[in-house]
């Protein structure tokens, strides 16, 4: 008997029969391929062309980035008096700037460490080689402050005089967004001239919250042109009875004598931020000893001349730097350590200040040689 391989019958490539009364439903048309292939392509390239779009369409904010930590130390050169550089400086934090595309705005609004803010936050209606030129004299303000407060702190004569104050920020909703443009120099309240900021100050006191003052303003600053503007102060927050107008000012310095020439390299770094920087780095230099114990210890903060350290803006990016770069003490304003220790958590020991002073008691905690700043300008 003969084994026949079975072959079944081939499958009908016909569609089934309808059932009885009914007529057969033909398919839906296919897009011939190539039509497909063309869609896609379609697709595709506006999705390129979009992302490429985002990628160059400017917007009006600006990303704020951890920036760069730099000792200062190195920067720092006396000339005509006995120096003393320390093996571990006081170093100085930035924050990075920059224009920011929808792109990068997108990706920065996903970076915790990463800030995207209006433009007119950062610049207050400068243009970006306008923001370039103030900031370039706001770090020269800067280091001629810190020079002046570490001398007199050691005990040295340095001379400044001033006249006027400069007008640097304005709070939103409050009397001098009224009537006050950046950069105004207010040189006399009620017809009493303005030789520093406690003159302004106490002229703006007199009939506490609610009075109405003129101010005599210089605009634009260093012009011989002065205009007269009323202002009627208002409650501080803190203080129902200290009467504010919402700006924060500045000293504006017209002539420094020094005892011997210092001079601080900042490169081409601008703002005011440094200044706490600056002045405790010169003290190291002037005095034996480590100010900083032996520790890495790196500060953020302006200098006023009377010692007053105030708060600048970053913070948080100038934290994740400080982290990043391996140091172990932060010292920031008092009213930026909640924003810093909410970045870097227990990486850091943050330490708040208000003025020279508290900085300088927070670095003898650390065990850095505070005592050798008593009477340096006699030894020397």
């Amino acid at each position: 008997m003969t084994a026949t391989a079975l072959t079944p019958p081939p499958a009908s490539t016909s569609p089934p029969a309808p059932p009885p009364g009914q007529h057969p439903v033909p398919p839906p048309p296919r897009a011939p391929r190539r039509r497909r292939v063309v869609a896609f392509a379609v697709s595709l390239g506006l999705l390129v062309s979009s992302t490429i779009g985002a990628a160059f369409l400017p917007t009006p904010y600006l990303t704020l980035r951890p920036g760069m930590v730099r000792p200062v130390t190195d920067q720092i050169l006396v000339e005509g008096v006995e120096s003393h550089p320390p093996e571990h400086s006081i170093a100085y934090t930035t924050v990075s700037v920059g224009g920011a595309t929808l792109l990068e705005a997108l990706v920065g609004w996903l970076d915790d460490d990463v800030d995207v803010v209006p433009e007119e936050q950062i610049r207050g209606g400068r243009d970006a080689e306008e923001s370039r030129r103030y900031n370039a004299q706001l770090m020269d303000t800067s280091k001629l402050v810190a020079t002046v407060v570490a001398l007199e702190r050691l005990g040295y004569d340095a001379e400044v005089r001033t006249t006027g104050a400069v007008v640097r920020q304005i709070a939103p909703d409050t009397p001098a967004a009224e009537v006050l443009e950046l950069d105004d120099v207010i040189v006399a309240v009620d017809d009493e001239p303005i030789d520093d900021l406690d003159d302004l100050r106490r002229l703006l006191q007199v009939g506490g919250p609610g009075a109405t003052h003129r101010l005599t303003v210089e605009r634009p600053p260093g012009g011989d042109v002065t205009v007269d503007l009323d202002v009627t102060t208002a409650p501080a927050p803190d203080d129902p009875e200290r009467a504010i107008i919402g700006v924060v000012v500045e000293d504006r310095i017209v002539g420094v004598d020094l005892p011997f020439e210092v001079l601080i390299d900042s490169g081409t770094v601008g703002g005011p931020s440094a200044g706490l920087a600056f002045t405790l780095a010169l003290l190291d230099v002037l005095t034996p000893g480590e100010l900083t114990g032996g520790h890495r210890v790196a500060t953020t903060g302006t200098i006023a001349l009377d010692g007053t350290v105030g708060p600048v803006g970053g913070a948080a990016q100038k934290a994740v730097g400080v982290r990043n770069a391996g140091y172990e003490v932060f010292l920031v304003p008092h009213a930026e350590v909640d924003e810093v220790r909410a970045v870097v958590g227990d990486d850091l020991t943050v330490i708040g200040v208000g003025t020279l002073d508290e900085a300088l008691e927070a670095l003898e905690s650390l065990g850095g040689d505070v005592r050798s700043l008593e009477g340096a300008a006699a030894g020397s």
